[in-house]
């Protein structure tokens, strides 16, 4: 490949918050919410002009994963802030229980079933006001370039706009990239699987459409407000890491989709296509190595851990080619999975966190997700209080923390068998 020099130029130093998170979707606005409420000084960087990632730009309208979706599924294993989002939604007349995995009922405040479907223009007003009102600073319309790490140490992100090249110093560093750019550009290791023969999870292109009736009890499906979100072109053997593949897919996509939706007027003649997402959905990039990986055994058999922070009671999506039901209410999430072995300054957060695929494809849906980043802010604010590394950090005291905040952090011993 032919190279040119970029000319060295000194950098703008823009902010310098204790905590700076990457990434704001569903992961990146429990970990900057976190952190804010934790007292620390944190600052969003977001490349999109809202928030919501996934969940907005990627119209991936259903939160899955509060508890497990098949029985036992009497615990539900995600609370904490992800509960008070909905509970939020829910208020603001943007939340539902009509989901693509049944219909459940309506919303009942501080409980939820295993999927919510919700409104993403509700979902980004409903998160700008967290934020705001737990003193988050917001750079939007502002992409992540460039990790400058001294040794272990990352001593700046670079980011990119339209006030030009400018430099993010901070204490601590959340990566809620969802890729794990920010750690990998920094030099730390990760695992990623083959485009083929390897069970990479295929990207898919969401849009919503108007002019389909509200779903009768019985029917699965994406509805709230009126507008059904339907799942769209499905392409595989895509790295979503790799500008190239996704430039490919996104094309690939958006040329099939009137199909999808000529398909459907077949039932539905008055359908509209409202909108296709801003971004085709990408499940799988990387996965950070971290100073423990949660094992396959780990997630089947919901091993305890000592440092959990979390629970995934998901399903596994793509278990050697099946959807495969957790046999158990959950898996814990271990703190050291959220470490990373090569980086002393930074956590990850979201579906970047160190763990083998099975493990990984559980963990990375929305609401296990937003529990495990609600774990990387506030540890990240505890870190700065403390003034230690991530590595350091008292997990007991974390644990705590987590619980006072309405967290589950580990399944209750009663519920052990």
């Amino acid at each position: 490949m032919k190279t040119i020099l970029e000319p060295a130029k000194d950098l703008p130093i823009v902010a310098e918050p204790d905590v700076a998170v990457g990434g704001g979707g569903p992961g990146g606005i429990m970990a900057a919410l976190a952190a804010g409420r934790r007292g620390a000084k944190t600052l969003l960087i977001e490349r999109y002009g809202f928030l919501g990632g996934m969940a907005t730009a990627g119209l991936m309208t259903s939160f899955n994963g509060f508890r497990n979706e098949h029985e036992p599924n009497h615990v539900q294993t995600v609370r904490g802030l992800a509960q008070e989002l909905v509970d939020r939604l829910a208020a603001a007349g943007g939340a539902c229980a009509r989901t693509s995995h049944g219909h459940f009922g309506e919303l009942k405040p501080g409980h939820c079933p295993y999927a919510v479907s919700f409104d993403p223009e509700v979902l980004k007003s409903v998160a700008l006001e967290m934020l705001a009102h737990a003193g988050v600073e917001l750079m939007l319309h502002t992409a992540f370039s460039d990790t400058l790490a001294d040794d272990r140490n990352v001593s700046a992100v670079i980011v990119e706009n339209k006030s030009g090249r400018q430099a993010v110093r901070a204490q601590m560093y959340v990566d809620a990239t969802g890729d794990g750019d920010v750690a990998a550009r920094a030099g730390a290791r990760f695992e990623k699987v083959k485009k083929s023969g390897e069970r990479m999870m295929a990207v898919t292109l969401m849009y919503r459409v108007m002019g389909v009736p509200a779903p009768p009890e019985g029917e699965r499906r994406l509805w709230v407000n009126g507008l059904t979100t339907r799942w769209g072109p499905r392409i595989n053997e895509v790295d979503g890491s790799n500008a190239a593949d996704l430039t490919a897919a996104e094309i690939e996509a958006r040329r099939a989709v009137m199909e999808h939706v000529e398909s459907l007027r077949k039932d539905f003649p008055d359908v509209t296509l409202v909108e296709t997402a801003t971004t085709i959905g990408v499940r799988e990039t990387r996965r950070i190595t971290g100073l423990y990986t949660i094992s396959e055994e780990d997630a089947l058999t919901g091993r305890r851990q000592p440092d959990s922070i979390a629970v995934s009671s998901n399903p596994v999506p793509n278990y050697y080619g099946k959807r495969y039901f957790l046999e158990h209410l959950g898996f814990e999430i271990p703190y050291r999975s959220l470490v990373p072995a090569d980086l002393d300054n930074l956590l990850l957060a979201g579906r970047c966190i160190s763990a083998s695929q099975p493990a990984f494809q559980s963990a990375r849906s929305m609401a296990p997700n937003m529990a495990i980043s609600q774990a990387s802010g506030t540890a990240a604010a505890m870190c700065v209080a403390a003034d230690c590394q991530p590595a350091d950090l008292d997990v007991a005291a974390l644990q705590e923390r987590l619980e006072k905040d309405g967290a589950l952090v580990r399944i209750p011993p009663e519920e052990r068998e």
